[in-house]
């Protein structure tokens, strides 16, 4: 096992990305370090691997009826309600990104 700690940015990302890690090129490198280190990842880092077609697998096996209407987000909600993982808060993030105040709406005076 590598000293994750030792190991340099670049090679924590690479790392990162060979154990299929999700955001990692944003991730701080002590976040990347400890992640690595585990041996098996949480909970949270595994649900972001999951693709569409995976989660619509389950949703199946599981008698959703019509998963072929529901988004990946949508499909996570249903799957795992309590589990919210930071790449569905990323989306729902950037969804409000041109809804912002107006500054005409502001008294500057």
């Amino acid at each position: 096992m590598s000293d994750y700690n030792a190991m340099s940015l670049i090679e924590l990302k690479q790392a990162a990305k060979g154990k299929g890690i999700k955001m990692y090129y944003v991730m701080k490198r002590n976040e990347l370090a400890r992640l690595l280190s585990m041996n098996e990842l949480p909970e949270e880092v595994r649900l972001q691997k999951k693709t569409i077609r995976q989660l619509r697998e389950e949703a199946k096996s599981r008698n959703i009826q019509g998963v072929w209407k529901y988004t990946r987000a949508e499909l996570m909600e249903l799957l795992y309600p309590s589990k919210k993982t930071s790449a569905d808060e990323d989306q729902k993030d950037h969804s409000n990104t041109y809804e912002h105040d107006d500054p005409e709406d502001h008294n500057t005076q």
